[in-house]
Order: structure tokens, then C-alpha cells, then sequence
């Protein structure tokens, strides 16, 4: 086969911008391998924290730090809890990537660390993990605690690197880079939350009505057809469920047992679907086998978080989205005397510890009324199938904050690698523009 001189050029100017990208990914990667003893030592100069090495993320050296945090930072009386902390290094000069993670530590590097070539510095939050005061004291896992855990974590590693800050998360880690950028604003020179929502009360109706009005009417009468055949076979899943339980050696007495999970579960089910993007042609028939309507909602996934050990490992998720995020409910109405264990709207915040829960209900509106006309240098990431999409950033005509809905994304992939080209393109430009 013969080719014309200019597709030889071409063919060769690519393989060589390929090359090349290897040989600079290569050679950052021997530089963050070689700077290792320098940033060993510098975090031994920090005060507040231990560290070990630990294993690579890719080629790139990474630590875990365990940092020295006041549980309330506005008097700092001496009580204190160590706060893990995973570090990957790039290099000194490069951009730093700090994750707010809502719940336990996230291991992963983050998209924009890719993107953005930065050092990566993920944050596990407060009352989550190991990073939980030996007597937890519910009244200090608030919003504007953990801001300060981050605005100190800020402090400490930014002795060590000194380019510009970015903040970002996903879901409830979305919500607390978003809070701490309002109470920290010069923290950081750029703030990107993923999917984070800012429901309206402990009820949020409005997500009501996206359940309504998400998908086709086709599909929706399947999702109900499917929850109502459930509801009327619970006298066959009930034992199927304990049995399954039993399997697993785990338990739903924290809910309630087994039929009330099952009913809450089905409660869940639509809000849920939406959420991670299921497929409709994947909902069995009304009319299928008792057993199959109840392996389906097992092998969905998403019905770990109803056991003891979940609603246990969560309980700091629920006492926040009870106190100061928000959240949302089920409406049983629909479903008459099949649902027996929950009346009227219950709530989907399951703290499991007697604990009175006030709810603030200013501090959402301050936030928004800051994102309407104060707030700048933040891009919101969300995805349009997400049922959380519903409680949206509201930025009003603020044009120094943006946002960006990807079509047909879901709670779990919308990302910016998995956007279509065109609005890829225009976020980066937007990240770009913020950081140069």
C-alpha cells in the first residue's frame, strides 16, 4: 500500500505526539519518585502530623497523613482527633487537587487530578473512618466544623505547595467543598463540586414531582407496576429476604426487620433508579416469580445500605442531612394497606442513636443567597437523569459562577471525561480560564 507523503507526515507528527506524552508522563513521574526524600522531610517540619508511605497511586509516590484537628475549632479547649489525609505527589510545581470527601476516604485519584496534572491531596471527613474522635459528640459534626478541618489541612500543606488550590467533590463531598468554599473563600482559586445537591428542607418535595416526570410513562408504570407486585408478594419475600440475610450474616433490626426493609427499599426503589442511571427493559414484569422480583432488588446494588453495618457506617451521613443538608421522603399513599411498617411521609435520614436533631433551616438559604451574588470561581457538574439534580445549585443571574448539566448523565458519571466533546471542551475552558 502506498502513501502519499502527506499522510506519512501526518501519521508520524501523531506517533510522535503520543511518544512524547509517554516520555513526559515518565520523566514526571522519576521527578515526583526523586523528590520523595525532600517531601519527607518537609512533612516532618509540619507540625500536627504523622505520616507513612504508602503504596504508589499509578507511578506516583503517595503518603497517608493522620492530622492533628480540633473537634470545635472555634474554642480549640484541647480536644482533638486525628483526621486521615492521602497524599500523591506530582511534583512542587504543580497545581494541587484537594477532595472534600463527604463520607470515608477516597482512595481513587480524582478525575481532575488526571486533567490538571496535580498533586492530589484527599480529605476523609470528619466522624467518618478512623478519622472519629475516640467520644463522638454529635453537637460538633457540623458544616462549619469541618470547613475548618479543611481550611487547617490547607494551612499545613500549603508550606509545602505553593501553586494555586483547586476544591472539589462528589455527591455530599460536592455540598462540603461548596461550604467551605463560602467560609474559606481565598482558600482556594477555584471550587468544583460534582452532584452535590442542596435539598429544601428535610422533605424536599420538588423531588417528588422529577419521579412523576422522569423517563417515559411507559417506563414509570413499570417502576410502579414493579414496587405494587412486590408489596403484594411480601408474604412470600419476607422469609426469602431472611433467608438471604441470614446468608449474608447481616441484619435490618435497625430499620426496623426485614418487611420493614423490604418496604422501605421499595419506598427507595424509583429515587434510587434514577439516581444510577438503570435501564427500564431491566425491571421485571408485574406478573414474574415472587423470587425474581426479589433477586432484582438485591442484585441492584443499592440494598447494602439498609443493613445494620451501613446504617451504622452512615450514621454521621444522616445526623448531617438531618441537622444542615437537607434531604428528602417517600410517599406511601400510593400504595394503601400494602405498606404497613411506615405511615404518612417518612423520612429517609435513618440516624440510628436517640439524638434530638434540630434543623437548621437558615443555613441552606445563606449559601444560596452567597451563590446568587457573592460567590465566584465555582463550577457545579450534574448530571440530567440524576434524581439529586432536583436540588440544584441556584445561581440566579450570578455570571461569575457556572454550571454545567450533562445530557443523560447520572449521579455516578457525570464527569467530565465521560461528557460529550462540545461541553468537555467548554468546562475545561472554564477550569483553564480560573487557574492560569
Amino acid at each position: 500500500m502506498h502513501l502519499s507523503p502527506q499522510i506519512c507526515i501526518k501519521l508520524f507528527f501523531l506517533w510522535y505526539l503520543a511518544n512524547s506524552a509517554t516520555f513526559l508522563t515518565a520523566q514526571d513521574e522519576s521527578l515526583a519518585q526523586s523528590q520523595v526524600p525532600d517531601l519527607e522531610q518537609r512533612l516532618f517540619d509540619l507540625p500536627d502530623v504523622r505520616f507513612e508511605r504508602v503504596k504508589d497511586v499509578g507511578e506516583y509516590p503517595a503518603f497517608m497523613l493522620n492530622i492533628k484537628q480540633s473537634l470545635d475549632h472555634e474554642k480549640a479547649d484541647g480536644t482533638y482527633f486525628y483526621q486521615r489525609v492521602l497524599l500523591v505527589h506530582r511534583g512542587f510545581d504543580k497545581l494541587n487537587v484537594m477532595n472534600t470527601n463527604g463520607y470515608t476516604l477516597e482512595r481513587r485519584p480524582h478525575e481532575l487530578t488526571e486533567l490538571l496534572d496535580a498533586n492530589y491531596i484527599s480529605v476523609e471527613h470528619r466522624f467518618f473512618g478512623p478519622s472519629t474522635p475516640t467520644e463522638r459528640d454529635w453537637d460538633f459534626l457540623t458544616i462549619q466544623q469541618a470547613a475548618g478541618d479543611y481550611h487547617h489541612v490547607r494551612e499545613l500543606l500549603g508550606r509545602i505547595y505553593h501553586r494555586p488550590w483547586i476544591s472539589t467533590g462528589i455527591s455530599k463531598g460536592g455540598e462540603t467543598c461548596t461550604y467551605y468554599r463560602y467560609y474559606f473563600p481565598d482558600d482556594v482559586v477555584l471550587t468544583i463540586p460534582y452532584v452535590a445537591p442542596f435539598p429544601i428542607g428535610l422533605k424536599d418535595p420538588r423531588f417528588y414531582e422529577f419521579l412523576d416526570t422522569m423517563g417515559t410513562p411507559e417506563c414509570r408504570k413499570k417502576i410502579l407496576d414493579y414496587q405494587t407486585a412486590v408489596l403484594k408478594n411480601k408474604a412470600t419475600l419476607v422469609p426469602l429476604l431472611k433467608y438471604y440475610l441470614k446468608g449474608r450474616n447481616a441484619t435490618v433490626d435497625l430499620i426496623g426487620g426485614p418487611e420493614a426493609a423490604l418496604e422501605l427499599f421499595i419506598l427507595e426503589y424509583p429515587f434510587s433508579f434514577w439516581q444510577s442511571g438503570k435501564q427500564c427493559k431491566n425491571v421485571p414484569a408485574a406478573n414474574s416469580p415472587p423470587e425474581e422480583l426479589l433477586d432484582h432488588l438485591i442484585d441492584s446494588g443499592d440494598f447494602w445500605y439498609l443493613l445494620d453495618s451501613a446504617t451504622e457506617n452512615l450514621a454521621a451521613h444522616y445526623y448531617q442531612h438531618a441537622t444542615q443538608f437537607g434531604y428528602y421522603g417517600y410517599r406511601t399513599e400510593r400504595f394503601g394497606d400494602l405498606i404497613s411498617q411506615w405511615k404518612g411521609e417518612p423520612s429517609a435520614c435513618f440516624f440510628p442513636y436517640e439524638k434530638d436533631l434540630p434543623f437548621d433551616e437558615g443555613l441552606r438559604q445563606e449559601l444560596i443567597d452567597w451563590l446568587k451574588s457573592d460567590a465566584q470561581d465555582l463550577v457545579f457538574i450534574y448530571g440530567e437523569t440524576d434524581t439529586w439534580t432536583v436540588a440544584q445549585a441556584e445561581l440566579g443571574d450570578n455570571t461569575k459562577v457556572k454550571k454545567f448539566i450533562l445530557p443523560g448523565k447520572h449521579h455516578g458519571n457525570a464527569r467530565i471525561k465521560q461528557a460529550e466533546s462540545p461541553m468537555a471542551k467548554q468546562i475545561m475552558e472554564q477550569i483553564q480560564s480560573r487557574i492560569q
